[in-house]
């Protein structure tokens, strides 16, 4: 499943420089996989707000790789840094709710 997301870049001095829409492609507590349309620098720190089900998921992240797509994109390999306890939760929640669905399926 793919999530919608919104990626901000600092610049050097940490004010807010840039804001663009991306998508998930990968979601885990660890980390996530984005699809973005424009390119970041490996070590960069964003913050990532990304929409999952019902909640609003805000975090600190490290990019780890970003690697061109075929259709002019890139894919983002971010690993999370920072989450504050409540997001930390609903993510934990979203989690719990893929696990009820999918073995509401078996």
């Amino acid at each position: 499943m793919s999530y919608p997301a919104m990626v901000t870049r600092y610049d050097k001095k940490g004010r807010k420089c840039e804001q663009k829409p991306s998508k998930s492609m990968d979601v885990s507590l660890v980390g996530i996989r984005l699809k973005s349309s424009f390119p970041v620098n490996a070590g960069e720190r964003l913050d990532i707000t990304i929409a999952l089900r019902d909640k609003l998921v805000t975090f600190e992240g490290r990019v780890i790789h970003v690697k061109p797509c075929d259709d002019q994109g890139f894919e983002l390999g971010i690993a999370i840094e920072d989450i504050e306890n409540p997001y930390r939760i609903a993510m934990n929640q979203f989690f719990d709710w893929i696990q009820t669905e999918v073995e509401s399926e078996e």
